[in-house]
């Protein structure tokens, strides 16, 4: 073989030697995955039975009336918080309570769940007056132990309370005929949730 063809066939070896290594940076396995992932949020749904909380005609100051509560978790996740917010309106039947407040006579007392009927000592887990109560804001039911567990979801719970027209041992004239109309908002949050995996 001359020299010519030698260096010629020398020449296209490199070159094709080059193209290969520089084609091969190309020549690789490759493969492409996807992950997809659906986030739903969970529902708080509370329902609470009676709707109408009180309805107690011809009180006078010492009486006592026990009301039963049923709140009902109808979501898909648990209320481990739960707030009660209390509202009312006071008519002044002879516009002659001045500076008085008839919330301020009342006391609301929750119960605990061992209570059935009858007497309501040694069962009062915590009270306030419904002034209080209103001022107040938030009354935290699950710190007050009224419910310690909060409400799992799709299950219903009672809690019962008593509510006290307080004998003061003064003169309560000034409320006769009057009438207080008690508005109730419960608040639910949900629990924090464990670690998904």
């Amino acid at each position: 073989m001359g020299i010519k063809k030698t260096l010629g066939l020398g020449v296209a070896s490199a070159a094709l030697g080059l193209s290969l290594i520089g084609g091969g940076t190309f020549a690789y396995f490759s493969d492409t995955a996807q992950s997809t992932a659906t986030f739903a949020a969970g529902t708080l749904d509370l329902n609470t039975n009676p709707t109408e909380i009180v309805n107690l005609p011809n009180l006078k100051p010492g009486d006592i009336a026990v009301r039963n509560f049923t709140l009902q978790n109808s979501g898909s996740l648990d209320i481990k918080g739960l707030k009660l917010v209390a509202n009312y309106t006071v008519t002044d039947a002879n516009g002659n309570n001045s500076t008085q407040d008839l919330g301020d006579h009342f006391k609301v007392k929750v119960l605990d769940s061992s209570y059935v009927s009858g007497n309501i000592a040694g069962h009062v887990i915590s009270e306030i007056s419904l002034k209080s109560l209103k001022d107040l804001g938030n009354y935290d039911l699950i710190s007050t132990g009224a419910l310690p567990n909060g409400i799992t979801n799709g299950q219903s719970v009672n809690f019962k309370v008593a509510f006290e027209f307080v004998d003061n041992g003064q003169d309560q004239n000034i409320f006769q005929g009057d009438a207080l109309a008690l508005t109730w908002t419960f608040n639910a949050t949900q629990a924090i949730g464990p670690e998904l995996k």
